[in-house]
């Protein structure tokens, strides 16, 4: 079949990506940009999370696959469960992480500013402006960031998932999906990224780790995707996460903390109910036949 995403076209996208996304990760190091801290460096970062989808269109045009089954169509018709699903699921799991960690780690937390308090604020209302904060925060990440989301979700969710269903079912592909995706970010880990230089094992453990996040994360993922036939809820679930991610640091009074550890979501401890939750939807994937 013309438009079928073969075995063959799966390797060359991820090829394609790996090769476009760690050449552009490169030019950090290579020029000598600080690593997150640099503008050039986060217009980097973000320019790779739009790698994915180009790796999509390349095989496509390269393998003259088609565009028929881009799986970018919402398809919102009898899919308002799996919308409303995208947008509360890692919402809820980020938040059940944050008091996990902060329940093993009570002499870390600080209600009201920890270590973001700044003396230009004393005398104002904290606990007031830290929940209004949080609230704005909250309602508006699964969809502030969906743009460079889809980027990313284009590909692994709509196109290597489903290359990947196709040779080897539902329950391999997305178990595989999760573990490429988390290897894709090896550079921005060895750089920096989520859990910094200063930690034992470095940067092999923070590498591990991520895929380990990328796996979990990328189930609940693929299983709404599946379920709609659709990469945006995919992208909703990814905005979400990447917005909060870091509201765990809001409640942290010390900077001395393990960052393979939280307070953050890619920190194993809150990311706890999140793998939890990842065994009882592969559960549900394997019932459902997706």
């Amino acid at each position: 079949m013309e438009n079928k995403i073969t075995p063959k076209r799966t390797i060359i996208f991820c090829v394609i990506t790996f090769v476009l996304t760690w050449s552009l990760v490169a030019v950090i190091p290579l020029k000598g940009y600080p690593y997150g801290t640099s503008i050039e460096s986060m217009l980097i970062v973000s320019a790779c999370m739009f790698m994915p989808t180009i790796g999509n269109i390349l095989t496509r045009l390269v393998t003259k696959q088609g565009f028929s089954d881009f799986k970018l169509a919402p398809k919102f018709k009898g899919n308002g469960k799996n919308y409303v699903l995208a947008y509360f699921s890692f919402i809820i799991l980020i938040y059940l992480g944050v008091v996990v960690y902060y329940l093993i780690y009570r002499e870390q937390f600080a209600l009201t500013g920890g270590i973001m308090y700044q003396p230009a604020l004393e005398g104002q209302n904290l606990l007031l402006m830290q929940s209004i904060s949080l609230v704005v925060s909250t309602l508006i990440s699964p969809v502030i960031n969906v743009i460079p989301t889809l980027g990313e979700e284009i590909g692994w969710r709509g196109y290597l998932l489903y290359g990947l269903k196709n040779s080897c079912g539902s329950v391999k592909a997305v178990w595989i999906t999760g573990i490429i995706w988390g290897f894709w970010h090896a550079p921005m880990i060895a750089m920096g990224h989520n859990y910094g230089t200063d930690y034992p094992g470095y940067p092999v453990v923070g590498i591990l780790l991520m895929v380990v996040f990328c796996v979990f994360i990328g189930i609940i993922e693929s299983y709404l995707t599946l379920r709609a036939d659709s990469v945006l809820p995919a992208a909703i679930c990814h905005s979400a996460v990447n917005g909060l991610a870091a509201i765990g640091l809001t409640f942290v009074n010390t900077s001395e903390y393990n960052t393979l550890l939280g307070p953050t979501y890619a920190g194993f401890i809150p990311f706890i109910p999140t793998i939890a939750a990842g065994f009882y939807i592969m559960h549900r994937i394997k019932k459902e036949e997706l």
